[in-house]
């Protein structure tokens, strides 16, 4: 007995011990924190003046600290090579500061120029940084394309050339054909083939606009980019192909079917034709 209650005090006392380490240890690395974020506002104070002209070195430490729980010490750098702009994403981009800070880490200046606006930022933090590096790469486009059709146009237009972008969103621009610019499957396919894709859809644009031609591109599109297929065998032989034969295989000899169809709907009609033949005639004085 004597035996386990030294046990358990022995238990205690190193509990206690890893209990005063741990916190002593989290306080250290707050307080390693808190002097490099106080180094990074004083520097930001000397090399940006006149931006931070307001602030003293108390309040701006505050904020790189604050910046620094949610996008790690990988936005240390990131500030003091951007400056107060970058603070300004990053403080912008709330929970998700990091995805900024590799953003702004990756693409520096023009991810700055980028990111500055709050609805871009929003569309960061909904998307995440396949829609950042969008948004980089094409501006404007990106953001129009992106409010649009969301997550697939930010992967699409990632791989496109700054014509073939341009080329998505006037798609997107013109009524008759802003579904195409949607359209995920489509998308998809613009993600997979790139400016080869995307050539492809604005030479057919007119075709794949119709429906049917775009369903049956979207499930099979390499014989088209590979020019060993033509889309304008859409209409007829590609519903024939890819929806009527599966239904003859299942349904027996088409010949038979087409032949009971027809005999179907000349009973109906002549049914109909019976039942309202007293409709037209004169009522009786």
């Amino acid at each position: 007995m004597h035996f386990q209650k030294r046990n358990y005090k022995v238990l205690g006392m190193a509990c206690a011990i890893l209990i005063v380490m741990l916190f002593s240890g989290a306080h250290a690395a707050a307080q390693g924190k808190a002097a490099l974020a106080k180094e990074v506002a004083e520097q930001l104070i000397r090399r940006f003046s006149k931006e931070v002209a307001d602030e003293g070195v108390e309040k701006l430490t505050a904020r790189v600290q604050a910046v620094l729980v949610n996008a790690g010490d990988d936005a240390l750098r990131v500030i003091e090579k951007g400056g107060p702009r970058a603070l300004r994403i990053l403080e912008g981009s709330g929970a998700d500061a990091a995805i900024s800070a590799r953003l702004l880490s990756k693409y520096g200046d023009e991810a700055i120029g980028a990111l500055e606006s709050p609805i871009r930022l929003g569309m960061v933090r909904e998307f995440g940084q396949e829609a950042g590096e969008a948004l980089i790469k094409h501006g404007v486009v990106a953001e129009k394309l992106i409010a649009s059709a969301g997550s697939p146009a930010a992967s699409a237009i990632n791989q496109l050339t700054t014509q073939s972008a341009r080329r998505l969103a006037m798609l997107a621009d013109e009524p008759a054909m802003a579904n195409l610019a949607k359209n995920s499957d489509l998308l998809g396919v613009v993600s997979r083939y790139g400016d080869r894709a995307m050539d492809f859809i604005w030479r057919n644009k007119l075709t794949l606009a119709g429906g049917t031609a775009l369903a049956v591109f979207v499930a099979n599109p390499e014989p088209f980019l590979d020019g060993t297929r033509q889309l304008v065998e859409n209409s007829v032989e590609a519903v024939a192909t890819h929806v009527g034969k599966p239904i003859a295989e299942q349904l027996g000899d088409a010949k038979q079917w087409t032949w009971r169809i027809l005999a179907i709907s000349a009973m109906l009609i002549l049914y109909w034709a019976w039942k309202t033949r007293g409709s037209g005639r004169a009522p009786k004085a």
